[in-house]
């Protein structure tokens, strides 16, 4: 994977967005490029001239500038996978906006003390290069009030937020030729519908188990709940774990047991009319358990189990399921990014419509700030001079003379992008963050603009 440059990077990511008006794309164009070199920063901030933030702000009042259009180009470069294996985690994070009054249209946030609106993203990494491939899709959510007294029947029929699991499956569709697609969720995503939805696209799935309590189906037909399976899994192998220590906690080193054991789930008594109407009655699947066995007193054992679609039948199944499941933390890494980052929250407009376009433009750039921290981990020993811009190379050979360019790995030119941003590198600091990173990225493209208009590069 070759790191583009910003200007290449935008145009290809936003320049063929239909917004219903050539002129509405070119100002996306320019407004992108403003967010991409301050991603930190507020719309006036990033637009310095008045005529430029009138036109950023006039472009996201257009009934055609939508979340949908202004993102779909995004995602559909990054479902255009490759041959090859990818796990598509999808998580959902809060946007909160309370602090804006003025801004209308916005739902409730926490126990309806918060105003805002609900992200639910897809994030596509590349399990074979460990890459960051993009996010392949996106729904937005305003959480309303609840009726009381409602029954169980009268939620099922409603709009919920349990849905948005299934409808970005469906959004997302079915993969290329050549390409699997394993969906990995976290317990927010344990529902018999969302499942449906990916058997139906032909995907799979790794998803942690959320209600240990429902009745499931034994290879003997004997219905029993999965809490009571799960003891009986076949035992593939353990593992030892080393865990570091936590404010109250001592690191440990723990013993691990992965057993597995296949189920078929019923659909659930109480289900909505999709579920009636897609005809799937009954999932067939395997549990995996991973289980902390002789604890030490007084400290919580470990317990996954994670529901999947893929055969197990080896320790080195279990393991990759286990592999797959342990990378759903990038889809949190990746809203941190665009809350942090890019501010998500920050930015004030005075409807939540206008706020949606602006929402799908940060959550573009901020994959691309979240690849450009992975590129650099993932791709540790190939040359600098065929992953990164080779105008970036001699900015920073002019920023330190001593650099010797021509050998520099891409672990390297990350490690020194880092150093711009305030990172020491001393023995016992470990990797740079992206925020490190990104500030020294920063760096080096003022001074890149800088040799640019004096005509050194």
């Amino acid at each position: 994977m070759k790191v583009s440059g910003n200007q290449e990077w935008v145009e290809r990511k936003f320049s063929q967005c239909d917004l219903g008006n050539r002129r509405r794309t070119e100002r996306l164009v320019k407004v992108a490029h403003a967010m991409l070199a301050s991603p930190e920063k507020s719309l006036p901030q990033q637009n310095t001239t008045w005529a430029d933030l009138k036109g950023a702000y006039r472009l996201f009042d257009q009934p055609d500038v939508t979340f949908h259009a202004v993102a779909e180009q995004q995602w559909q470069q990054t479902r255009a996978t490759k041959p090859g294996r990818y796990l598509l985690i999808s998580d959902t994070t809060d946007i909160d906006h309370f602090s804006h009054r003025a801004t209308t249209g916005l739902g409730q946030l926490g126990k309806g003390d918060g105003r805002g609106m609900q992200l639910h993203s897809c994030l596509v990494f590349n399990s074979e290069t460990k890459l960051i491939e993009g996010t392949a899709g996106a729904l937005l959510h305003y959480r309303t009030n609840v009726p009381k007294n409602e029954t169980r029947m009268q939620r099922l029929n409603r709009t919920r937020e349990s849905e948005l699991w299934g409808d970005l499956v469906e959004q997302i569709g079915a993969a290329p030729e050549g390409s699997q697609w394993i969906h990995v969720f976290d317990r927010g995503g344990d529902n018999y519908e969302a499942m449906c939805h990916i058997r139906l696209t032909g995907n799979d799935w790794v998803i942690r188990v959320a209600k240990l309590q429902r009745n499931v189906f034994t290879h003997s037909g004997e219905k029993t709940p999965l809490r009571e399976v799960i003891k009986n899994g076949t035992l593939l192998g353990n593992y030892h774990l080393s865990l570091r220590s936590r404010p109250g906690v001592k690191a440990r080193t723990a013993e691990i047991e992965v057993r597995v054991v296949p189920i078929v789930m019923p659909r659930p008594r109480h289900h909505s009319p999709w579920v009636k109407r897609c005809g799937i009655d009954e999932l067939d699947m395997n549990v995996v358990i991973v289980q902390e066995v002789n604890a030490k007193k007084g400290a919580a054992p470990i317990r996954w189990v994670l529901m999947t679609s893929l055969p197990v039948a080896t320790f080195d199944d279990a393991w990759q399921i286990i592999d797959d499941y342990e990378h759903r933390w990038l889809v949190e890494e990746y809203h941190k990014v665009i809350k942090t980052g890019c501010n998500v929250e920050g930015h004030a407009l005075r409807t939540a419509e206008r706020l949606e376009p602006l929402i799908a433009l940060i959550s573009t750039i901020g994959a691309r700030l979240l690849q450009m921290k992975y590129l650099g981990r993932s791709q540790k020993h190939a040359k600098a001079s065929t992953h990164v811009p080779s105008e970036w190379l001699r900015c920073l050979k002019i920023i330190n003379a001593k650099l010797r360019i021509q050998k520099m790995t891409v672990y390297e030119f990350f490690r020194e992008l880092a150093k711009l941003g305030g990172f020491l590198a001393r023995k016992h600091d470990g990797e740079p963050g992206w925020q490190t990173t990104w500030h020294g990225y920063q760096r080096m493209q003022f001074q890149l603009d800088t040799l640019k208009k004096a005509g050194a590069i």
